[in-house]
């Protein structure tokens, strides 16, 4: 879990301020103390809306170089390949360029010619370097062209540099060209800024190690590739449940690459030995006690057939939880991996539905309500990505037609999997009907107890489910914090989901830290054998026979067929690897491990490091969650409210820290009709009235002035203007084509006339405008001698009886390059009495004044009252629907850059098997575990010479624009779906038996979802 940016409301409460600054205001004009009477209320005039600016489509190709000449230098022949040397005299401005040194492009390049600049940035000559099928006769004669950016006009743009190499070599068997090759080779793949990737790191590491089995390899003699180098990974990073496993495997395969050992040591303590993090209890029986109620809240039946380590979501309809798995295929997924940078398909909902023997598609037949009531799902750990144990727990309702439906289902997974058998195992002295195939794609465990009936993919979870549903084993239902919370928050709820004291604590304990850091290292050997064959592809053009042609090529030791621990590793190409650890696609859930009994020096010393982290970080307390949530439909869509838990958060930790920014204070929001707002209460004990009146007097030099103005809340927003995406298409190029300017961004009038109409605004309650009017006096003093002549200020309309006061750059102010610029933006502010309204386009301040004298402005709140609200509206087509959409699917495009990475090796790795889009998605999750996805969520992707590309977008390189939404995609399902959002965010004191200073996280979201795509 990462911690919150500390401070990160001071801006946004120094916003209206600062730029109120500089104007006068009608309470100067009235009077200290006299208050602006409210006018009577009038129909409000909308301007005429501007219309939206039009989305830049097309390709950005890279720019046109002319041609540069150059030379063969050498040339070699080993053994079936050869090896080619070019160089080329690089002058002047190109001296500057920054080449991409991976893509090369090479006339008449086929499957197997693998090009490289040996050269960098700033060098006199590029040095290109190819290797290749043996030609008859020594070449004469090589075109081709590489890329690189040229920084221009304010950015960087990618150009095409065609070269040409001509005479005969003048090394015609340059002893030294092989080795050449694989260090511009290894020292391209191996660079982690600009081409990091787990598999590069291998291949890197790999290309060295196989060169020394390879004909001339004593041309390595004075080469310090193979220079033996320590293991780079720290084993605490695998232990950390929120590390990304693209970064984790980076490091692992690079010592996989090259054949180191982690040399970890004997494991010979003893598990016992190692501390988690001394982390207390809660009183929850003594917190319960002293509620209004201690006995409400709605009891969660299922909650008894949970083990109280396990982790907890109830649906009390199957028919919502497919919904929800389907709204979460549809669009939440995808959209989460976008923004997490990970664009990926690791086909979860297919791999949990196989193992489980389940077809979601005829759920909603068999599990209606009718046969089934109550749903649970459970697990004990939260590494759902890799691998995960998930059983379901059914209240039947019609016993022999839930038996039935499942037999049918599994039938029809033994006509598409080979081998599935069926045996009968007892656990927890239940019998348990087990149906299994040897690679583990189905492994079905069905039970019954009582009216309840248990479908899992875990003997190891099953069995302790089932000692929990028979009571003997400590059950969810009877932990005090499941019951505190219930009882906190009283209430039915359509789904709850519970992570308990119990499970927080076993995924930090040494148990299951230990078995995950341990798995990743198995998925790093398990990645080998794939991550072989595909350099296989790289280096000739095609994929090995079978395993031993890939042995016998160099590139896959025999030693790599089994672990580090001696489990064997079963392997063929074009298959993903498997052992008793499972398969890049799907791990063995952790809790169906051998159990850790005895570790290494090295690995107590990594669970010490976590450890001690997570103590620092969260100090005293394990923090149990709730998480409720309800759907309710109506005539335009639905409705849902999410309602998140985390409690006790004590004065030590983070969180408040961000509660003594906004002090205890409660602000109450009226729904917005349109635009995007936040509003967050600025208690009288807030910290950060300290800290700006501090800041202000400071820069003002008098002790009379500061935030003693302020209200109880402050207000920021950005109207649903076309001035929204006006501001957006001046800057974003990576969802638009750029913007052509033929003057710097300072001296471009239409990008100030577009910052004029950029409709965002500040809006904060004032309470004493007495001291306001010294903060702005105070603040006009201080422009005025620090910039005499540089600011104009004035009234320039009244609405509503109120002036707008308009502060802006004076025409006649030095250094400023066009007059017009001084009138195309502004700030314009008014004070209504009750609060100060700020803003840069004027309509958007008249709108705001509308609502503020409508009586739509925040009021103090209430104690269950939230302290920070933030909600959205839009409709589709809207400015601010659009704006979010081009934003998202500019999100998406940069995050696209990875799949395209992965998508060029499975390309390059095996031209045959990604012909078709399924077999490279195959492919994918075979070898990677995952498929790539591009930026409108299909693993469509074709091999172009400056890299992988896919057929709408384009490559990193020559990129396409099409027109938006694209039809199909996440984003454009999240944009149809996702129309209006409020979260509301607050810090709830708990009862005093927690502590003097306990407080608990209560989170509110309620989305608004638009009518289901058909």
């Amino acid at each position: 879990m990462r911690r919150p940016a500390l401070r990160w409301f001071a801006p946004l409460l120094a916003a209206p301020l600062m730029l109120a600054g500089c104007g006068k205001d009608k309470s100067e004009e009235t009077g200290s103390n006299e208050q602006v009477g409210t006018p009577a209320p009038t129909v409000r005039a909308e301007d005429p809306p501007d219309p939206l600016p039009a989305l830049r489509t097309g390709t950005r190709a890279p720019l046109e170089h002319a041609e540069l000449q150059g030379a063969i230098a050498a040339y070699r022949v080993e053994g079936e390949v050869e090896y080619v040397e070019v160089r080329v005299p690089i002058v002047g401005d190109d001296l500057s360029l920054d080449w991409d040194r991976l893509h090369v492009e090479l006339e008449g390049n086929t499957p197997g010619h693998v090009a490289v600049m040996a050269s960098g940035t700033g060098a006199s000559e590029a040095v290109i370097q190819v290797r290749r099928p043996k030609s008859p006769a020594a070449p004469t004669s090589l075109r081709g062209a590489f890329y690189a950016r040229r920084w221009q006009d304010g950015r960087n743009d990618w150009v095409r540099v065609p070269f040409a190499g001509a005479g005969a070599p003048k090394q015609a068997d340059d002893a030294g060209l092989q080795v050449r090759w694989a260090e511009a080779m290894v020292q391209t793949l191996g660079d982690t800024w600009n081409e990091p990737h787990p598999w590069k790191q291998f291949a890197a590491g790999r290309i060295a190690t196989w060169l020394k089995r390879q004909p001339g390899s004593k041309a390595l003699g004075g080469s310090d590739l193979l220079s033996r180098q320590p293991p780079r990974t720290d084993l605490s990073r695998l232990m950390d449940t929120t590390t990304g496993v693209m970064s984790m495997q980076e490091a692992l395969q690079h010592d996989r690459g090259l054949r180191l050992s982690r040399e970890e040591g004997p494991r010979k303590v003893a598990l016992a030995d190692l501390k988690p993090p001394p982390l207390a209890a809660h009183p929850f029986a003594a917190m319960q006690a002293a509620l209004p109620n201690p006995n409400g809240g709605a009891a969660e039946p299922l909650a008894a057939a949970t083990p109280a380590e396990f982790w907890y979501a109830r649906i009390d309809d199957v028919r919502l939880l497919l919904r929800l798995l389907d709204e979460a295929d549809t669009w939440i997924t995808p959209v989460v991996q976008i923004l997490q940078q990970n664009p990926e398909d690791r086909g979860l909902t297919a791999r949990y539905q196989r193992q489980l023997g389940l077809r979601r598609s005829d759920l909603a037949k068999l599990f209606g309500h009718t046969v089934v009531g109550e749903v649970a799902i459970v697990g004990s750990d939260p590494y759902l990505r890799e691998g995960t144990d998930v059983t379901l727990i059914f209240t039947l309702k019609q016993a022999e037609v839930f038996d039935a439906e499942l037999t049918r289902q599994l039938d029809g997974f033994r006509a598409e999997i080979a081998g599935i058998e069926a045996t009968t195992v007892k656990l927890a002295g239940v019998d348990v009907q087990r149906a299994a195939d040897p690679t583990g794609l189905v492994n079905q465990h069905r039970a019954r107890v009582g009216e309840l009936a248990f479908v899992s993919n875990s003997p190891g979870a099953l069995a302790r489910v089932l000692a929990a549903a028979q009571g003997q084993a400590p059950r969810l239902a009877d932990e005090p914090d499941l019951k505190y919370m219930l009882a906190r928050d009283p209430g039915t709820h359509q789904a709850l989901a519970f992570l308990s004291d119990k499970f927080i604590a076993a995924v930090v304990g040494p148990q299951q830290k230990l078995l995950a850091a341990r798995r990743q290292e198995a998925l790093a050997e398990l990645l080998v054998p794939g991550y072989a064959a595909l350099l296989h592809g790289w280096l000739f053009g095609h994929a090995p026979k079978d395993t031993q042609g890939l042995i016998a090529a160099g590139l896959l030791a025999a030693d790599e067929l089994k672990h580090a621990g001696g489990e064997a590793i079963a392997f063929a190409p074009g298959q993903g690897a498997r052992s008793t650890w499972g398969s890049p696609a799907a791990l063995t859930p952790l809790i169906d491990l051998p159990a850790v009994e005895k570790v290494s020096e090295e690995e107590r010393t990594a669970y010490d490091n976590f450890a001690l982290g997570y103590q620092n970080y969260w100090r005293q307390f394990i923090d149990p969650v709730a998480i409720r949530l309800d759907v309710r439909d109506a005539a335009d869509g639905s409705l849902a409210d999410v309602d998140v838990r985390v409690l006790p958060l004590i004065s030590a930790t983070d969180y408040s820290e961000i509660e003594g920014v906004v002090g205890k204070s409660r602000v109450s929001v009226t729904a917005g009709e349109r635009g995007l707002s936040a509003v967050w209460a600025v208690g009288q004990d807030s910290g950060l009235r300290r800290d700006m009146d501090q800041l202000m007097r400071t820069l003002t030099g008098k002790g009379d002035v500061g935030l003693g103005w302020l209200g109880d809340w402050v207000m920021l927003g950005v109207d649903d203007r076309a001035g929204l995406v006006g501001m957006l298409s001046q800057w974003d190029d990576t969802t638009q084509l750029p913007p052509k300017r033929s003057r710097s961004a300072f001296e471009d009038q239409e990008l100030w006339r577009q910052v004029g109409k950029f409709p965002v605004y500040a809006i904060a309650e004032v309470k004493n405008p007495t001291m306001l009017v010294a903060t702005l006096a105070a603040f006009r003093t201080t422009i005025e001698s620090v910039a005499p002549g540089m600011v104009e200020w004035g009234e320039v309309a009244r609405h509503r009886e109120l002036p707008i006061v308009r502060v802006g750059i004076s025409p006649g102010a030095p250094l400023l390059p066009d007059k017009a610029i001084a009138d195309a933006a502004a700030i314009h502010y008014v004070q209504t009495g009750a609060a100060i309204v700020v803003g840069l386009d004027r309509p958007t301040v008249t709108r705001m004044i509308d609502d503020l004298l409508d009586g739509k402005l925040p009021k103090a709140g209430a104690a269950t009252d939230p302290q920070f609200v933030v909600q959205t509206r839009t409709a589709v087509g809207a400015p601010l629907w659009t704006a979010l959409l081009w934003t998202l699917q500019g999100q998406a495009n940069v995050a696209g850059s990875s799949a395209l990475r992965s998508a060029e090796i499975l390309l390059r790795g095996d031209p045959q098997a990604t012909q078709s889009t399924s077999g490279l998605a195959q492919l994918g999750l075979q070898y990677f575990g995952f498929a790539p996805l591009n930026a409108h969520g299909t693993p469509e992707f074709t091999l172009r010479p400056e890299g992988a590309a896919d057929p709408l977008q384009g490559s990193t390189i020559a990129p396409s624009f099409p027109p938006l939404p694209i039809a199909g995609s996440p984003i454009e399902r999240l944009m149809q779906r996702l129309t209006a959002v409020r979260g509301e965010v607050s810090f709830d004191k708990e009862p005093d038996a927690a502590g003097p200073d306990a407080r608990s996280l209560h989170t509110k979201f309620s989305l608004h979802l638009g009518p289901a795509p058909n």
